[in-house]
């Protein structure tokens, strides 16, 4: 009989379709236990706290940072390297 028969096929598959049913019952249980202990709630008042913080922190450090780099622009070296800089300054 050649070892890679019908019969390992049946055992593969139905192997295959167990590990898949006990996958999705032990996610079904864990979705319970977490709607019972309510973790859903604590999720979404974190996710609210985190998205005020980014709206009233955040944003507005950008929205500043943004500004001030409009008024005062960096002074480009006009490409002189920091090697050449150093040795014009007698620091190298």
């Amino acid at each position: 009989m050649h070892p890679f028969s019908s019969l390992t096929i049946g055992i593969f598959v139905a192997g295959y379709i167990t590990a898949r049913w006990d996958l999705v019952t032990r996610l079904y249980e864990l979705a319970i236990f977490a709607w019972d202990h309510g973790v859903f709630a604590r999720v979404a008042k974190a996710f609210a706290a985190i998205s005020l913080v980014y709206v009233f922190l955040a944003i507005p450090l950008d929205r500043l940072a943004s500004h001030e780099a409009a008024v005062h622009p960096r002074v480009l070296a006009h490409g002189i390297s920091a090697q050449e800089q150093l040795r014009r300054r007698g620091s190298f």
